[in-house]
């Protein structure tokens, strides 16, 4: 494993026993370099900030585990590693920060959104636009689904999670194409 990558790596499992013992909010950049015997200078060579490390962590971990070539089945192995990891990502999603793991997260699932709309569409067409819009009202659905499942503690399980929006979002996408697009002749 190159150097980089050996420190990114130890700075992330710093970063999660410190979240351990103390909210994500009270964690300096100085008590995470202090926890790897490292210098301010070394974090801020790999990383902005904290918020950056912690995508580093999700993209890390979640590419490890995603089938890159089956984007339909995306949001459920999000969901299911969010609550497999749960105590990281419950305090991370709820930061009082600046959260862009939650706008990280917005993207994953725009594009797993519009995978499922295309693969409804089947040999229909729609306009980009109508796609977009479509796919943000869907993605800010999801995504907020998920911060208010992590602000609950993630309590209910992934499978519980996912049984309970997966149907509602399948009927109502169907739905929305079926008004929107004319069948193909």
């Amino acid at each position: 494993m190159p150097k980089a990558e050996q420190t990114k790596l130890l700075l992330a499992q710093a970063l999660k026993r410190l979240m351990q013992k103390t909210p994500l909010d009270k964690i300096s950049v100085q008590d995470l370099v202090d926890a790897c015997v490292l210098n301010r200078k070394t974090f801020y060579y790999h990383f902005k900030d904290k918020q950056e490390l912690i995508c580093w962590i999700f993209d890390t971990q979640f590419a490890a585990l995603h089938d890159t070539n089956n984007d339909n089945s995306i949001i459920d192995e999000l969901v299911e590693h969010l609550y497999a990891n749960k105590s990281f990502y419950i305090a991370a999603l709820t930061s009082n920060t600046q959260n862009n793991l939650r706008e990280h997260l917005y993207h994953v699932v725009y594009k797993a959104i519009l995978f499922q709309i295309k693969e409804a569409l089947g040999q229909r067409t729609m306009s980009d636009k109508d796609m977009d819009t479509i796919g943000l009202f869907f993605t800010n659905a999801i995504v907020g689904y998920i911060y208010q499942w992590a602000k609950e503690g993630m309590t209910k399980s992934s499978s519980e999670f996912i049984s309970g929006y997966y149907h509602l979002m399948r009927d109502t996408l169907d739905f929305i194409i079926n008004k929107r697009v004319k069948p193909a002749m």
